[in-house]
C-alpha cells in the first residue's frame, strides 16, 4: 500500500531558502517518493512575503510545493489564507492511497486549526519532534504560553509522533502513542573528496551567528591553538544570520588579532559547503553539557558533516552519548576552549587518526542517517497505524 503525504508547516520557505528544517523534510520527501509514496511540502498557512502571490511548484526529487503570499501581518494572514488552505488539503487528499499530514510545532492557535482541518478530511496526523520547546531559552516571553500548552497536550491530538531524540522520547510517554525516532538525515553514496576550492588547511564551523558566545569560545580555542603550535591552519566560520549578528562576530576576530586567519563566509551555495566539509582537517560542532535544549536536539548539520567524510569534533552530550559510543568515530573534547585547543592539537598531530575517524563516521552515517533507510522505516511506521 501506498501513502499520499503532505508535510504542513514543517518548513520555512522551502524552494526559496535554505534551512535545517528545510533539508530533513527534503530528505524525508525523497526517502519516501523512493517507497512510492506521494509527496507534496506546503510550507504553511501563514505564507511568506517572498512572494506576491500563491505559487505551486514541481520539484522532481520531493513533489509538490505549496505556498502562501502572506496577507497583512503574522497575526491575521492565516485567517485569510484559511479558505485556501482547506481547499487545497481537499483536492490533494488521494481516494485510492493512505492519507497523512505531517506537522512540526506551529503556534498552538495555528496547531489546532491544522488538526481540526486534518480530522474533518480524515487524514491521519504525525508530527514531527525535533525540539523540545521549553528548553529553548531564545523563544519570546509572548510565545511562551503557546510553546507550554503545545507540549503538555501536542500528542494527544496526533495518531503518531516522530521524534529526533531519548530526551523528547522521554518527554512524549505519557501521550501514549506510537512513535518512531526519525533522527538527523543526509544522503551517503561515497566519499569523494573535492579539488580544496581554498587551497589551505583549515577547521570549520557552521553555525547561526547569534550563538555568539560559543563562536566566541571556539575563536578563543583557536587563538590559544595557532599561538601554541605555531600553524598556518586557519578556522573558516560559515556563518547564517543578519549583518548586525556578523558584523559583531568580525569585530571580535578583530579584537583578538586574527582577521588574517579566521575566515568569514556566509550565502554558501550548498554544493561550495559540501566542499568545505570535505577538504576540512575536521568540522567543529560544540554542544553544551548544561544545556537542556542541545541535550534534546539533534543538529541536521551532524548528518551533513558526517557525509562529507571529515572528522567531527564535538562533546559527550545529547545523542552523540547514543551514537559514538566507541569513540572511533568521533573527535570528543571537553566545553571549553583549552578542551577545543586540544582536539584542535591532536587533529594536527594524528592527521592519518584523524582521517581515518572522520571515514568511521561516514560508515556510522551511512548505517543510521542515510535518507533511504529512513524513508523506508517511516514508510512502514505509517502502515502500522492504518
Amino acid at each position: 500500500m501506498k501513502n499520499n503525504i503532505i508535510f504542513l508547516g514543517c518548513t520555512q520557505n522551502y524552494g526559496y531558502q535554505f534551512s535545517a528544517a528545510n533539508t530533513k523534510v527534503e530528505f524525508l520527501a525523497k526517502g519516501l517518493k523512493e517507497q512510492g509514496d506521494i509527496c507534496t511540502i506546503h510550507n504553511g498557512i501563514i505564507g511568506t512575503s517572498i512572494i506576491k502571490s500563491n505559487e505551486i511548484k514541481s520539484i522532481d526529487k520531493v513533489g509538490t510545493v505549496i505556498t502562501y503570499h502572506k496577507k497583512g501581518n503574522q497575526l491575521t494572514s492565516w485567517i485569510f489564507n484559511l479558505p485556501k488552505l482547506a481547499k487545497d488539503l481537499k483536492s490533494n487528499k488521494k481516494s485510492t492511497y493512505n492519507n497523512f499530514i505531517i506537522l512540526e510545532s506551529p503556534d498552538y492557535h495555528i496547531f489546532l486549526l491544522y488538526v481540526l482541518l486534518a480530522h474533518l478530511l480524515r487524514f491521519k496526523i504525525l508530527i514531527i519532534a525535533h525540539e523540545w520547546g521549553p528548553t529553548i531559552l531564545s523563544t519570546h516571553p509572548l510565545r511562551k504560553p503557546s510553546v507550554y500548552l503545545f507540549s503538555k497536550t501536542f500528542g494527544y491530538f496526533v495518531d503518531g509522533i516522530l521524534p529526533i531524540s531519548e530526551f523528547i522520547i522521554q518527554k512524549i510517554q505519557h501521550f501514549k502513542r506510537p512513535y518512531i525516532k526519525i533522527p538527523i538525515t543526509a544522503e551517503y553514496n561515497s566519499i569523494s573528496i573535492r579539488k580544496n576550492s581554498v587551497g589551505e588547511k583549515y577547521f570549520l564551523y557552521c553555525v547561526y551567528a547569534a550563538y555568539k558566545r560559543v563562536i566566541f569560545r571556539i575563536i578563543d580555542a583557536y587563538v590559544k591553538y595557532s599561538t601554541d603550535v605555531k600553524t598556518d591552519t586557519k578556522l573558516i566560520l560559515v556563518l547564517s544570520g543578519n549583518d548586525e549578528q556578523i558584523s559583531t562576530i568580525k569585530d571580535y576576530i578583530k579584537q583578538v588579532g586574527k582577521e588574517r586567519n579566521i575566515y568569514i563566509k556566509n550565502k554558501v551555495p550548498f554544493i561550495e559547503l559540501m566542499d568545505l566539509y570535505a577538504n576540512a582537517l575536521a568540522l567543529i560542532i560544540p554542544l553544551d553539557p548544561n544545556s537542556l535544549q542541545d541535550e534534546a536536539r539533534f543538529s541536521q548539520k551532524i548528518a551533513e558533516y558526517l557525509s562529507s567524510g571529515s572528522p567531527i569534533i564535538s562533546n559527550n552530550v545529547g545523542e552523540i552519548k547514543y551514537y559514538f559510543e566507541d569513540k572511533k568515530n568521533i573527535i570528543l573534547c571537553d566545553y571549553s576552549a583549552d578542551g577545543f585547543m586540544d582536539a584542535f592539537k591532536w587533529v594536527t598531530h594524528n592527521p592519518d587518526k584523524a582521517k581515518r575517524i572522520g571515514i568511521n563516521g561516514f560508515n556510522l552515517g551511512k548505517i543510521n542517517f542515510d535518507y533511504r533507510e529512513l524513508g523506508d522505516k517511516l514508510h512502514n511506521f505509517m502502515l502500522t497505524l492504518l
